[in-house]
């Protein structure tokens, strides 16, 4: 009964460390700013289209996801200030769009 409960509390650590570490690598990962924004569709292919709605240029790329795996194109968008691009993926690569990561 001991040993059962040694591993028990044993597996419950792991886990919450295995936590802890995934809070801590997400607070790591910087932001894309609120004013830069995206619309998304599904239309033979996953459309993006992102605008820059700050006072700065800004550098975006775009996280996908496919099957529930993310999927990052190594693409770089500079977007001056109120301008938008349009970039897509074809979904065999991707069919989600999940969020705009700075690049």
């Amino acid at each position: 009964m001991k040993l059962t409960y040694a591993i028990a509390s044993g597996v419950a650590a792991l886990g919450l460390l295995a936590g802890a570490q995934g809070i801590a690598q997400a607070d790591d990962v910087r932001a894309v700013p609120s004013c830069v924004e995206s619309d998304w569709t599904l239309l033979g292919g996953v459309i993006v289209t992102i605008t820059n709605n700050c006072s700065t240029t800004q550098q975006v790329n775009v996280r996908y996801s496919f099957g529930g795996e993310p999927f990052v194109p190594d693409k770089c968008h500079t977007i001056a200030p109120g301008k938008s691009v349009t970039t897509s993926e074809a979904v065999w690569s991707a069919n989600r769009f999940e969020s705009l990561i700075p690049c």
